[in-house]
């Protein structure tokens, strides 16, 4: 901050170091002028560099509200938000956008920030988990195949067991009736 403002007075008050722009009123010479522009550039410079630093959000900060931002548009697990934060750290807009503190490990960063999504209930697992069961029992998909969209949705796989033996306990014909609506589904298409 110091040197940026020890520039900038210096700029103002004596004019462009090192240029033949001087402080006070001058005839224009042709051969001055683009100089002189140079040195509104350097001053418009160095005033832009301080605006951006100072626009600079915290790292942590910054990461939740871009996880707040995407768990907006999709619903996702804690492994996809994993997934989404650590592509962001690798992405270089992200330093232009953040200051991230020396030393920082990034990875205990985004546990944290995860925690905190969950803490706050902004992910919520079992409602997705529940809403895709659902989807994919309405697109006459089989049990293993509904684990594996799951597993690929980013579930782990306990959770997601755990869930099928909930709907199996709560319906234990569940497989014969989505084979039998996968049946008639096949029949009247079929007829047409």
């Amino acid at each position: 901050n110091g040197f940026w403002l020890l520039n900038l007075s210096s700029i103002i008050f004596i004019g462009a170091l090192g240029r033949n722009r001087t402080y006070g009123p001058q005839i224009r010479n042709l051969m001055l002028y683009p100089t002189e522009l140079q040195a509104h550039c350097l001053l418009y410079l160095v005033l832009l560099m301080h605006k951006i630093h100072l626009m600079k959000k915290d790292a942590n900060e910054y990461l939740f509200n871009e996880a707040v931002k995407y768990l907006g548009k999709y619903p996702a697990t804690r492994k996809k938000i994993k997934e989404y934060l650590q592509k962001k750290i690798k992405n270089k807009k992200t330093y232009t956008r953040a200051i991230f503190p020396e030393g920082i490990d990034k990875e205990e960063m985004i546990e944290g920030i995860v925690g905190r999504l969950d803490e706050l209930k902004i992910i919520n697992e079992d409602h997705f988990i529940e809403s895709m069961f659902h989807y994919y029992q309405q697109s006459l998909f089989s049990i293993r195949k509904i684990k594996n969209k799951l597993f690929q949705k980013g579930f782990d796989s306990k959770v997601i067991d755990e869930f099928i033996n909930q709907k199996f306990h709560e319906n234990p014909e569940l497989e014969i009736e989505i084979l039998k609506q996968y049946i008639v589904k096949k029949k009247i298409s079929g007829l047409e």
